[in-house]
């Protein structure tokens, strides 16, 4: 009782720090969910301006925290309610066991937001790693469990998820495929020796023909990689196959403890050295660099061009180092959470992912969505190209895809991309996406 009290105080101590409202926004009201680890955050229009808001939105990332993000004052700002969530395994994914369960939280979220007076509809926002988080919860309100149930899953969802209230609506920023798409990815398939690493605690072994940052494979320490095409189809091939070796380890793992023959009867540490920072788009500019068809496109002056293939503007982000250190480099994890939040079949990296064989995948998911979705890319990152394929993949009839203008993938501008120093062109990102957003949800709801 006396940690709980500590963290409320902690938590509240941070909202009144750092959430910078205007004067004419109420303070937020901070909420306790069930389990303790849920907490919310609820923030209020100005009721002088908007006094009988209808229309609720809720934001909520795999583990990040929501409750002083920047989406809460920007949304409250334009006339929305908006509850910031955090979910069961805030800050530690190794406690998302089943990452599934997220959406028992979502749950609460919706079922709260409808005891308000006034609320006729409710909203997900996804950002990031909310995207498979808030599109899996619409899948299977829409679906029912026998969705996430299916014998191609690596973890299937429990019954626990029948039954889930369904939103009216989705919006999706800068999201991604899912986070095993996005973990795949980011492994450095030049490390050839997994089994013994997790039988023996081995050190990595390494095949240079592989590594991403040996300059004889097209690596540039001093600007833009140029890997050839060979080089990136047995890269992205290879990384295939390193996720399929840990995929198999941890199932086999899990046989046992299901068999009663592991030496613990629940779960065990699935620890994954240079399992992240290997990301090749995030050194060859080339890769993903753009959309493949003419998209829509807001310019900073709030201009919207629709006329034109949309291209990345970001700058090379990432160093040896990210991918060596343990802080950066490795994955820590559970045999559980692993395959559950972190895992998902392939055969190629970029082209042949099995996007079904995981429940955290916005590809799969929005395939089975009927509301209305808002897909929005930052045109300043790397999730561009994602967000047109899980675009093209989504059933809604009602669909929409923007570009945002220079813009990170927290929505604030790229001072990075402009090269020789930034230059204020980029400065109203913040601004132009909230009111789109804003603008689109008006018009439906």
């Amino acid at each position: 009782m006396k940690f709980q009290l500590i963290k409320l105080i902690l938590v509240l101590v941070n909202l009144l720090l750092f959430v910078n409202l205007k004067a004419d926004t109420p303070p937020p009201e901070f909420i306790q969910f069930s389990p303790s680890a849920a907490m919310g955050a609820l923030y209020r229009p100005d009721p002088d301006v908007y006094p009988s808001p209808h229309i609720a939105t809720l934001n909520m990332h795999r583990t990040a925290n929501r409750l002083s993000h920047i989406s809460m004052r920007n949304m409250a700002q334009r006339g929305f309610l908006i509850l910031g969530m955090n979910p069961v395994c805030h800050n530690n994914e190794a406690l998302c066991t089943p990452w599934e369960n997220n959406a028992l939280v979502v749950k609460q979220g919706i079922e709260y937001l409808r005891t308000i007076p006034g609320i006729t509809k409710v909203i997900l926002l996804g950002g990031s790693g909310g995207g498979p988080t808030m599109s899996f919860y619409q899948a299977v309100a829409e679906n029912g469990v026998a969705f996430c149930q299916q014998t191609q899953k690596l973890t299937k969802c429990s019954d626990q998820l029948a039954d889930l209230p369904a939103a009216d609506g989705v919006v999706f920023r800068d999201a991604h495929l899912g986070n095993g798409a996005n973990a795949l990815r980011s492994l450095n398939p030049a490390v050839i020796n997994d089994e013994e690493i997790m039988n023996d605690n081995a050190p990595p072994r390494f095949d240079p023909r592989l590594d991403p940052f040996n300059p004889d494979n097209g690596y540039n320490p001093d600007g833009v990689s140029d890997y050839s095409d060979d080089f990136k189809e047995t890269y992205f091939r290879a990384q295939s196959e390193r996720m399929n070796r840990l995929i198999d380890i941890a199932e086999g793992r899990l046989q046992q403890i299901q068999s009663g023959t592991y030496k613990y009867p629940d779960d065990d540490a699935f620890v994954i050295p240079n399992g992240d920072g290997s990301r090749l788009m995030r050194l060859d500019l080339n890769i993903d660099h753009s959309t493949l068809k003419p998209r829509k496109f807001l310019k900073n002056d709030g201009t919207i061009e629709d006329c034109c293939i949309v291209s990345s503007v970001r700058p090379v982000s990432l160093t040896p180092q990210s991918n060596q250190r343990f802080w950066s480099g490795t994955r820590m994890l559970t045999l559980r959470s692993f395959l559950s939040t972190r895992a998902i079949r392939s055969t190629h990296a970029m082209t042949e992912i099995n996007y079904c064989s995981s429940n955290n995948s916005t590809v799969c998911n929005v395939q089975k969505i009927s509301v209305p979705v808002l897909i929005t890319a930052m045109g300043g990152h790397y999730f561009l190209r994602n967000s047109e394929i899980f675009y093209e993949a989504a059933a809604s009839k009602d669909k929409d895809f923007i570009v945002l203008e220079g813009a990170v993938h927290g929505i604030t501008p790229c001072e990075a991309c402009v090269p020789g120093g930034y230059d204020g062109r980029y400065d109203n990102s913040v601004k132009n996406y909230y009111d789109y957003v804003a603008k689109w949800i008006n018009e439906r709801f």
